[in-house]
């Protein structure tokens, strides 16, 4: 039964993860040059500002989103074995609140090796948090489920 309302909900997770891997985490300007820092283009990012130096943050950012991506379609398609649904969806959980650290403290790092620079947050750094609400709320619902199962087999 794929037309579950934690269906939706990670569907809703996955758009934000293309989202926030397509949108600019943070806008970073030195010098008049204005430059958004995105995971799709990262290359373009470290040649405007070249004193910044390429940490391992930006690949573990890629590879937190690419995992959260793929556990996120799993869970959906695993919705016959419940249990597993709710281990997947912890599982994210935990993956969604690392990403959610790891992309502050990069976005910082960065902050901190351009001297002097204007700055603001970009709208896609705040997409995890979003879908660290909506797996919490796919979760609850996935839970809810399998309670409704188990009281109808006590009653057969």
């Amino acid at each position: 039964m794929i037309q579950r309302i934690q269906t939706v909900y990670l569907f809703l997770v996955f758009v934000f993860s293309v989202l926030f891997i397509t949108l600019p985490l943070a806008n970073f300007t030195q010098a008049g040059i204005e430059t958004s820092l995105r995971l799709s283009n990262l290359q373009v990012f470290y040649n405007a500002f070249e004193q910044v130096s390429r940490g391992w943050t930006g690949i573990l950012l890629v590879i937190l989103i690419a995992a959260a991506m793929v556990i996120t379609i799993v869970t959906t398609f695993y919705y016959k074995r419940r249990l597993t649904q709710l281990f997947l969806g912890n599982l994210n959980l935990f993956i969604h609140v690392a990403l959610i650290v790891i992309s502050f403290l990069y976005v910082d790092n960065i902050r901190k090796q351009i001297p002097e620079p204007e700055f603001s947050y970009g709208p896609g750094i705040f997409f995890p948090i979003i879908s660290l609400l909506l797996i919490f709320m796919a979760n609850r619902a996935i839970r809810k489920d399998e309670e409704l199962v188990r009281s109808a087999d006590r009653i057969r």
